[in-house]
């Protein structure tokens, strides 16, 4: 009965881990949709001395003004007589950035959009394409070494290498994390290379499905920078050995949890063949602990008190609990677990009442 009641405690908290990572993942993606709709800005692009359209409507446009070029209203444009803003870029300059407020009739805010001006727009076969190409992988290196180091702390993290399988919830949790960052940030680095390649006269503003193959990109580059690192030697991640369990295959691993009902004081464990069983260590503690505290704190009711104790593998042994009570009779745990053959690289968990 204890035993199935700890695997459903068990089964609860894994249920209660992966609905944390889920809710974790959602609340960034809703996030993320949230700030690229609000830092969404539209960019025009046009020459010195030119002119181009920054908005067609049929409203009245009751306010206009330009950082250093100037902008005309100019009505009665097609069929449908719309109201066109044009900007006109300035004589001087070569190559600046220049905004334009505008403002509707009805509306209370005005909107701001950015003009480039530029001489050339960097046509295929231009310098200004592999520049801008190759910054723009400088920039994605930059962010995945960011991204890799910032999560470190946490992929390294013991509670978390104990509860989650690290295979599944890692990349989950870098896509989550680049994409809350190249969101707010809004780097969408996909667009700035589709405008650097296309040069249209109204650049692309930074789309959501930008940020997200962008944050792949980081997310991805994030693990192979962790490749890099460890094989130059500038970092090592070796798990704990309560993760990986035994590495030898003459190796095997047992351990024990002790729930306390009579008896008092330390609690000596005994391993070994029926005939020649020896104390291999001593519980003192024998309160239990939630799932957080045993994230937190070494378990006093186990040996040891995390991993496995090392035993030779195709051995018949049991194992079996001795201490006292309260009036220091002898007690043993009833049930002794064993005697079994222990395969390789077994790794054996036990709880028994004493």
């Amino acid at each position: 009965m204890e035993r199935n009641s700890f695997r459903t405690i068990n089964l609860d908290i894994k249920c209660l881990s992966i609905r944390f990572v889920l809710a974790f993942v959602g609340i960034i993606f809703a996030f993320s949709i949230a700030a690229s709709a609000a830092f969404a800005q539209q960019v025009f692009q046009v020459k010195p001395q030119g002119a181009v359209e920054i908005l067609r409507t049929n409203k009245a446009i009751t306010k206009r003004e330009a950082k250093y070029g100037s902008v005309k209203i100019v009505k009665g444009v097609g069929d449908s007589d719309s109201t066109v803003l044009m900007y006109f870029a300035p004589e001087q300059g070569s190559q600046f950035t220049d905004t334009v407020n505008y403002q509707l009739a009805g509306q209370d805010k005005t909107t701001d959009v950015t003009v480039s001006v530029q001489q050339e727009y960097g046509p295929w076969g231009t310098q200004e394409i592999y520049t801008e190409s190759f910054k723009a992988i400088f920039i994605l290196f930059i962010l995945a070494v960011l991204v890799e180091s910032g999560l470190e702390l946490l992929f390294r993290w013991r509670p978390y290498l104990r509860k989650f399988n690290t295979k599944s919830v890692n990349p989950l949790i870098s896509f989550a994390f680049s994409l809350l960052f190249v969101s707010v940030f809004q780097l969408d680095i996909v667009s700035d290379l589709f405008n650097i390649y296309t040069q249209p006269s109204k650049l692309e503003p930074p789309q959501f499905a930008g940020y997200i193959l962008t944050a792949l990109i980081v997310a991805g580059g994030s693990k192979g920078v962790n490749k890099l690192l460890k094989t130059f030697g500038f970092r090592a991640f070796d798990l704990p050995e309560e993760v990986t369990g035994p590495k030898e295959d003459g190796i095997a691993w047992i351990s024990v949890e002790i729930t306390r009902k009579n008896a008092v004081g330390p609690v000596n464990v005994l391993y070994g063949p029926e005939d020649n069983m020896a104390v291999i260590g001593t519980i003192t503690g024998g309160g239990k602990k939630n799932w957080f505290e045993s994230m937190l704190f070494r378990n006093d009711a186990r040996f040891p008190k995390s991993g496995g104790y090392s035993v030779t593998v195709d051995e018949t042994c049991k194992l079996q609990l001795r201490g006292v009570k309260e009036d220091g009779t002898p007690i043993e745990s009833p049930p002794e677990w064993g005697a079994y053959k222990i395969g390789k690289r077994a790794v054996i968990d036990l709880h028994l009442s004493i």
